[in-house]
């Protein structure tokens, strides 16, 4: 309730002003003696805001404390007010009220909850409540007044927060001295002040404190999934992830990464990729390996990380100069559409690095890491309470000597990686939502589409989205990609000219030539006229060349049979390029130039040999389990 001085304070009108104001609306108020106690509820809003942004409102402050006090105390005050209740129907005096109550046990109920009730706090409960509603019979008993750091004053408080809300988590004792330096005549206790810091919110404490990244994953609500309204196959995860050990690459030693495509449904890692620096071409070659072997997913699920936004993954367009039948040149734009807009998924992104987003995932990660890492013989630990204390000897020498030679190869671990995946897909039971101890392959192949509804993508698609393209100029020794030179038959008349090459993402040793409306043309060769070592064989070879395209020129016809395309897609799952393809591509290109010279005879060989030497090496196994 509000009396008429508050309202003529807050207002700025005078009483016969606001009393007139109170008829014209028909404020709704109670009559106490000569004063009207206006019901606040029956206010106009404008009157209500500027109720609010006074501090002398007792009303308010009554409201205030009934709505924050606690059930017990609530209940009180329910009391009090029934007792009051009481005593207007009675119709009693009061001191023939309080002799009912206290003596003759008129109200038992209430005496066992409120006790013996006395004239003076009968007088002082009605006033209470005749100026404040229930709100003014709230206890104040018990109650803290201030809460924490109650006494002290504000300048206190604030360099208590700016020295202690930091970044470099400073302690409360630090935050407290610094406090007391710049305030030397303040006599706040230490004690005081870890009540009051204690007394901030939690979220606020966790932003300044811990920073924005552990604030938002500690403190800010995050997407809730349904799992098991999910099929297989509907939502993919990937993500990249650093494994906690050192294996030797190139002479090199270097902590290897993973990135894998994990079923959201399942659990189960589809697709995976080792690499020394991840990037889209590890995220492709994942994403390859999971459409090969189960089928396109229908739905993949990112965070907002640079290699996933990559313009390669997604599409890009450039400008491509095509000489027209009239002689003329123009500008054409031309469209390469990313990896997963041509293969047919749809991509989502969550926040960036957010792992709450992937949580099967992260899980999966720490597996790879008990059961790979922690085995492989180089662990090196996910943190400073983890790490062994010889992990620094894994990078240094000592007097020139190395202090470790039993690290593994870079081909060592990535069969140990494929055994322990599949290790982990197979036989890991989880009692995770939708799990119900089931393996994660199990699960899979439960909630699996049938055949039909399952999306599957031809080698030819696979081989075209497998490829990097770029606009390149085509020269006499071909079109150049990097430092190296790729040369094909099919490119002697379009020397001049711009064609788009597509760079294989498995092999340096082919690319694949489209012309600029998008047309196949060739797959050219890496390095097809250098050095062999024998510069006869290799000069001859060269020659042979030049004479051979001389007489296309002379003849005029500007024709040229293109080799087949090549065949390469089957070599992504077991992550190796088909070596005989370039024999036979070769083999093509020499027999269309009738170079039949002891250079490429040994060549063939030579690669033919290779090839035989790694058949069968393609199997999975770890070689740190062995039978």
């Amino acid at each position: 309730m509000i009396k008429t001085q508050e309202l003529c304070a807050v207002l700025g009108l005078s009483r016969p002003a606001v009393l007139a104001k109170a008829r014209r609306h028909g404020w709704q108020a109670q009559k106490n003696g000569r004063e009207f106690l206006w019901d606040e509820a029956s206010l106009p809003a404008d009157v209500r805001l500027a109720l609010s942004k006074t501090a002398a409102c007792p009303a308010r402050k009554a409201d205030e404390a009934l709505l924050e006090a606690g059930g017990a105390q609530q209940q009180t005050a329910a009391q009090r007010v029934s007792l009051l209740y009481e005593y207007e129907r009675s119709g009693l005096k009061p001191a023939e009220f309080c002799h009912a109550y206290n003596e003759c046990g008129a109200y038992p109920l209430l005496y066992e909850a409120l006790g013996k009730v006395s004239q003076t706090t009968l007088y002082r409960w009605l006033k209470a409540y005749r100026e404040l509603g229930a709100g003014g019979l709230v206890p104040q008993y018990g109650t803290s007044r201030g809460g924490a750091g109650e006494s002290l004053r504000q300048e206190e408080k604030d360099l208590l927060k700016k020295f202690w809300l930091r970044g470099s988590q400073p302690t409360m004792m630090h935050a407290y001295r610094l406090m007391r330096e710049c305030i030397p005549y303040s006599t706040a206790t230490y004690q005081t002040a870890v009540r009051y810091l204690h007394s901030l919110p939690k979220p606020v404490a966790g932003l300044f404190r811990l920073g924005e990244s552990r604030f938002e994953n500690l403190f800010l609500p995050h997407m809730e999934q349904h799992l098991d309204e999910y099929r297989s196959l509907d939502v993919v995860v990937s993500d990249h992830h650093c494994i906690d050990c050192v294996v030797r690459y190139r002479g090199k030693l270097v902590r290897p990464w993973v990135t894998t495509f994990q079923d959201l449904r399942s659990g189960k890692v589809l697709g995976w990729c080792p690499s020394v620096k991840p990037g889209s071409m590890s995220i492709t070659a994942a994403y390859y390996l999971c459409c090969l072997r189960y089928g396109v997913p229908r739905g993949l699920l990112f965070d907002n990380g640079k290699d996933y936004r990559g313009r390669f993954l997604n599409g890009y367009s450039d400008t491509v100069k095509v000489l027209k039948p009239d002689g003329i040149t123009e500008e054409e734009e031309v469209q390469f559409k990313g990896v997963f807009a041509l293969i047919g998924s749809e991509v989502h992104f969550t926040r960036a690095y957010n792992g709450k987003s992937k949580g099967r995932q992260e899980r999966y990660f720490r597996l790879i890491g008990e059961y790979l890492a922690k085995d492989i013989g180089t662990y090196v630990g996910s943190d400073s309470r983890s790490r062994p204390e010889d992990a620094a000897l894994l990078f240094r020498a000592i007097n020139g000597k190395a202090q470790r030679e039993d690290i593994p190869e870079w081909t060592d671990f990535v069969n140990a990686l494929g055994a322990v995946i599949e290790y982990i897909n197979d036989t890991f039971k989880s009692n995770g939502r939708g799990m119900e101890g089931r393996t994660r392959s199990e699960v899979f192949l439960e909630h699996l589409p049938p055949e039909d509804e399952i999306r599957r993508v031809s080698k030819e698609v696979l081989q075209k989205a497998l490829s990097r393209g770029s606009v390149r100029s085509c020269g006499r020794n071909g079109v150049r990609v990097g430092k190296v030179n790729y040369w094909h038959p099919a490119l002697f008349e379009y020397q001049g000219r711009q064609v788009l090459v597509y760079e294989n993402l498995l092999t340096a040793e082919e690319v694949t030539v489209c012309r600029p409306d998008g047309a196949y043309l060739c797959t050219a060769l890496a390095n097809y006229f250098g050095e062999t070592g024998n510069l006869e064989a290799d000069i001859a070879r060269l020659t042979q060349a030049r004479r051979s395209l001389k007489a296309l020129a002379e003849a005029g016809t500007g024709e040229v049979t293109a080799a087949a395309e090549v065949e390469t897609m089957i070599a992504v799952a077991q992550r190796q390029y088909a070596g005989a393809e370039r024999i036979r591509i070769e083999s093509d290109v020499d027999r269309f130039l009738g170079v039949t010279d002891e250079a490429g005879e040994q060549r063939q060989k030579k690669q033919a040999a290779g090839l035989e030497q790694t058949a069968g090496k393609t199997t999975l196994k770890h070689p740190f389990y062995t039978d």
